[in-house]
């Protein structure tokens, strides 16, 4: 089962040398499968002065935005390419809850083939570390649940326009959650594997996401629109923090 790794990343090279790049180096994934992607000219030279050669395969230009840079990656890839996303801050990837997977090359090619098997097109982990919430999950779902854009895998179909991201393309709040709906009204399925949890850092100083306070609003914007749009697939829930969700609901797989 082949795959590929991508990266995209802005303004973030250090991070994504000390966190993504190194963490895929101590879990033995080929340098060959990993490429990263980063905004213009001007990012890609300083990625190249500071990324280690030896723990990738090429950056790319692709294109300002995170919904723009993916939406560059898979146009990059012939169909049912089997395409990693992965975000440029992640620290590790905990596999140890799982009763399947010795390493993380074992686990993606496994999720890949429950693709085929299952014909779903999209596959995620689960969204949050705290292997309390992990533990007595079943190892995989294929309802309607959250698939994080931290950490996912596709099977590329580039040419198909109703996964286009519209909604959430201008800042990319809550791009992940269009996603998630748009494989499931395609395909009536989204596959996540519970037990597997990784280590990130969400908001950051600059580059990535962004700062938690300056997402609030952008974060209500998307949810607003969501909701307006798919009203039927979620509920609009306001945390102590301030953070917007747009929180979907847990409905069954489609035939």
């Amino acid at each position: 089962m082949k795959y590929i790794l991508c990266i995209p990343s802005y303004k973030r090279a250090l991070l994504c040398k000390e966190k993504t790049l190194t963490m895929l180096a101590a879990n033995n994934i080929p340098a060959k499968l990993i490429h990263v992607y980063v905004a213009n000219e001007a990012e890609y030279a300083e990625y190249v002065n500071v990324l280690d050669k030896k723990t990738y395969n090429k950056i790319v230009i692709g294109k300002l935005g995170l919904v723009q840079n993916r939406q560059f990656i898979m146009e990059q890839y012939p169909e049912d390419t089997n395409i990693v996303f992965l975000d440029d801050d992640i620290k590790s990837v905990d596999l140890s809850m799982s009763q399947q997977d010795v390493n993380l090359d074992s686990f993606i090619k496994r999720a890949f083939k429950e693709c085929y098997k299952n014909h779903a097109y999209i596959w995620g982990v689960y969204p949050v570390f705290n292997p309390f919430f992990r533990k007595d999950r079943p190892e995989m779902t294929t309802e309607l649940n959250y698939i994080v854009g931290a950490f996912y895998g596709i099977v590329n179909r580039p040419k198909k326009k109703s996964l286009r991201l519209e909604l959430t393309a201008q800042n990319g709040q809550k791009e992940d959650v269009e996603r998630t709906i748009k494989y499931f009204v395609e395909d009536g399925i989204v596959l996540r594997f519970n037990k597997i949890g990784f280590v990130t850092k969400y908001y950051g100083k600059e580059g990535g996401l962004g700062t938690f306070q300056s997402r609030l609003e952008p974060m209500l914007q998307a949810s607003t629109r969501l909701k307006e749009t798919y009203p039927e697939y979620g509920d609009i829930v306001t945390k102590s923090t301030g953070m917007t969700e747009f929180r979907l609901k847990k409905l069954k797989q489609n035939p």
